[in-house]
């Protein structure tokens, strides 16, 4: 503040050598006055001059906002849903079959497509047009005993390949 008063007299002594000749031969009273009212006004120049923040409506922080992520599963590489194949029991008296289901690993339902279930022994049939099961492993060919039969379900447009190979028992 010193600083400012100090500048700002230095400028009016300044203005003052430099202007006219009825400007310096003023009286000592008038240099005291100009001097009384320039130090006046340094006061409230430097009053006023004090930085005052005021917010505005344009100068609000701008806060950003983030975008939600939604992940989205990723589908096989095939594009096809995955399979379980199985018995519905894992034993039956000859001459019955056994039910044979394909599983989506996705809906937990039994697929009803003939045709493409194959075992390594016995006669695999359709499940028919109520699709009760897939496919039946016909066992009337077959012996009693314990048996280990690999189940194999060929895939489709839709569903994935699979295959299990299960203990079975014939009595």
């Amino acid at each position: 503040m010193l600083a400012v008063t100090m500048v700002i007299a230095s400028i009016m002594i300044a203005g003052c050598t430099t202007s006219n000749q009825a400007n310096q031969a003023s009286s000592s009273e008038t240099s005291n006055a100009t001097t009384t009212a320039a130090a006046k006004t340094t006061n409230s120049s430097v009053a006023s001059a004090s930085p005052t923040v005021t917010p505005s409506s344009s100068a609000s922080p701008t806060v950003a906002t983030p975008t939600p992520t939604v992940a989205t599963p990723t589908p096989s590489v095939s594009q096809k849903t995955a399979t379980s194949i199985q018995f519905t029991s894992p034993s039956v008296m000859k001459p019955q079959s056994l039910g044979i289901n394909v599983i989506s690993s996705t809906s937990g339902l039994r697929i009803c497509t003939p045709g493409l279930v194959t075992a390594t022994l016995g006669t695999v049939t359709s499940g028919g047009s109520d699709c009760f099961s897939t496919a039946y492993l016909v066992t009337s060919s077959l012996n009693p005993g314990t048996y280990d039969v690999t189940l194999k379900f060929a895939g489709d447009s839709t569903y994935q390949p699979s295959q299990s190979t299960v203990r079975i028992t014939i009595t």
